[in-house]
């Protein structure tokens, strides 16, 4: 009998172990599919969080808060639609007219190019460049079924993304706590104040960096779009998004806005002048002055305090590894490294573990 309730507990316990390593794989084949979703749904929420957790502090209750902060983004979305969309469309749509002016710029470009490197260097037989170049467009401008089914599938993933986003930020920012309780449970008493103050700083590093880095591209963005109205810079409100865009990536996005300012200077009937290059100079000399100056160490302060040869390692790094986004995340990455490894330092340096 013993020997029978012995191994029917055993049959129980593997069978429960079993269950639990399925439900993990189960979780982490859901987590790498919608692992964009959930990352940006946990971004949102640590945006979000420090307000909610403000207001509530006044005595608001924390769902009228949360659904209020929805209401004001969606009427926010609106505006944006009715006002900013109908200015891009507008500029889509003098973009598509100039695009033969900006062809045959192109194209009397080559030509001026082949006919110097022809002069330069006699002795060496040039291909005909302006027919090279035509030959690439015709070959790419037919219609990829293979291509375009994969632009149909992105643009359902993004919407995917419109949708599951909110909705997960939504009961994150709602049931946030009660999850972080369920896994400080966790956690052996032995290590519970370290644990504590690991998820503090760790919270509050991204919270601080992500909310300054969102205000500090939105006024680089608005900025950028003002100083080149002002100098009369066509296409000056799709250049300030790209600007604003840009410079969440440390030290390239002055680079990442400059080269399509000066592009569409150069592809504008009055063509490029000198004034018109030191005009777009001066406005992303202005605009980076006033970022670095005011913006920056108002919105980001010492949110990230790493020396700038780490930044730009890092930058690199990430670039290598994950393009653009790991560009963008490798400093908030190097950010959870560095606290991390500061508070574990600390703890168990006072356990004299080390």
């Amino acid at each position: 009998m013993n020997k029978q309730a012995t191994s029917s507990h055993l049959l129980v316990k593997f069978g429960y172990y079993a269950l639990v390593v399925v439900v993990i794989i189960s979780l982490l084949y859901v987590g790498k599919l919608l692992f964009g979703a959930l990352l940006a749904s946990v971004l949102l929420t640590l945006l979000l969080d420090p307000l909610v957790n403000f207001l509530e502090a006044k005595g608001l209750r924390r769902i009228t808060i949360i659904l209020g902060i929805y209401v004001f983004i969606i009427l926010i979305a609106v505006g944006t639609a009715v006002f900013v969309v109908p200015k891009l469309i507008n500029e889509a749509q003098s973009f598509a007219q100039d695009l033969p002016q900006y062809q045959e710029k192109v194209e009397a470009m080559i030509v001026a190019t082949q006919k110097t490197l022809e002069k330069k260097f006699p002795e060496i037989e040039i291909p005909d460049l302006l027919t090279f170049v035509q030959e690439r467009l015709s070959q790419n401008s037919g219609i990829d079924i293979d291509a375009l089914i994969t632009h149909l599938s992105s643009f359902f993933s993004i919407l995917s993304l419109v949708v599951i986003v909110p909705i997960v930020s939504f009961f994150l920012l709602v049931d946030g706590h009660l999850i972080n309780k369920a896994l400080l449970r966790m956690v052996p008493n032995t290590y519970f104040e370290m644990t504590i103050l690991l998820f503090d700083k760790v919270t509050s590093a991204l919270k601080y960096f992500i909310r300054g880095q969102l205000i500090d591209a939105a006024a680089v963005g608005i900025m950028t779009s003002i100083g080149l109205a002002l100098i009369g810079l066509p296409y000056f409100l799709v250049i300030g998004i790209v600007a604003g865009a840009g410079n969440l990536i440390p030290y390239l996005g002055p680079i990442i806005g400059f080269i399509p300012a000066v592009f569409v200077a150069f592809m504008s009937p009055e063509g490029i002048t000198v004034w018109s290059i030191l005009s777009i100079v001066i406005v992303f000399a202005i605009v980076q002055f006033l970022e670095g100056t005011f913006v920056y160490p108002i919105a980001v302060g010492k949110s990230v305090n790493l020396h700038p040869l780490i930044v730009i390692i890092g930058v690199t790094v990430g670039g290598q590894l994950g393009g653009v986004l790991g560009m963008v995340i490798a400093v908030p990455i190097i950010s959870i490294v560095k606290v991390t490894f500061e508070v574990l330092y600390f703890y168990l340096k006072s356990y004299s573990i080390i």
